[in-house]
């Protein structure tokens, strides 16, 4: 499989980040995690953004972010908005049971014609990708590990399917969150399926300038340091402790 795009942080486009509120203070502020991730051109957590309206208004909303590489080498950046609902009724019952619960279907969309689908419940959006290019990229992830027919029928039919590779357990599936839309991950399907939830982060994540807050959904708000309340002023300093302890333990 193609590998992902890999950026360093001076390429990041700071400027047309800052022109939908997200200062470079809180780009640098993001959880390490997030931060390797943002660099391997796979999306955020859903972050806050502000756009203007027609009437010049500033108006708030929330979408994921990632990085991508135009033709002439310069950097961009790609959103996902969160959209207030999407509607799944063009579905059948069985379609929408799959997709609520975070699988994979087939599905004929419009203009797209036969695709896979999957939904985003944080950013409320269906995602849709045609089968044919999906079933390309599984054709070469079969010659890469020599999967037999059934692992790739499994595959074509939005299972996981496990492998070993130099010893090593490995699996993968469709997942259209990804760049070339199957995610490998190390360890069993279980792993799989988990691995999607790995970013999922703690409720405060400071920074130097800030703390990232994360609700129940994951989905991020930022607080300048100079607006810290006492809950954060509090979190804060437990947090600062906990690492001072961590580091003396080290140390002995």
């Amino acid at each position: 499989m193609a590998n992902l795009e890999k950026f360093t942080q001076q390429e990041i486009p700071y400027g047309i980040l800052q022109k939908f509120g997200l200062t470079q203070e809180m780009i640098d502020d993001l959880p390490g995690n997030v931060m390797r991730r943002f660099l391997s051109s796979r999306p955020t957590p859903v972050l806050p953004v502000v756009t203007e309206n027609t009437e010049g208004q500033k108006v708030k909303s929330f979408a994921r972010i990632s990085l991508v590489r135009l033709a002439d080498g310069t950097v961009d950046v790609c959103f996902a908005p969160q959209w207030e609902d999407e509607d799944l009724s063009k579905f059948t019952p069985e379609q929408q049971e799959i997709l609520k619960n975070g699988g994979v279907t087939t599905a004929m969309m419009p203009g797209k014609g036969r695709c896979f689908v999957q939904f985003d419940d944080t950013i409320n959006q269906v995602m849709a990708v045609p089968v044919t290019i999906i079933n390309q990229n599984i054709s070469i992830l079969t010659r890469t590990f020599t999967l037999d027919d059934t692992d790739k029928e499994t595959l074509e039919e939005g299972g996981v399917v496990q492998m070993q590779v130099n010893g090593q357990t490995v699996s993968a599936g469709i997942d259209l969150n990804e760049t070339s839309g199957v995610r490998i991950a190390d360890g069993d399907i279980i792993t799989w399926q988990e691995d999607a939830k790995a970013d999922r982060l703690p409720r405060y994540n400071f920074g130097i300038f800030g703390c990232w807050l994360a609700d129940d959904d994951n989905v991020l708000s930022y607080v300048a340091e100079d607006d810290f309340g006492p809950e954060l002023l509090a979190e804060q300093k437990r947090a600062g402790a906990a690492n001072a302890a961590q580091a003396q333990m080290k140390m002995n």
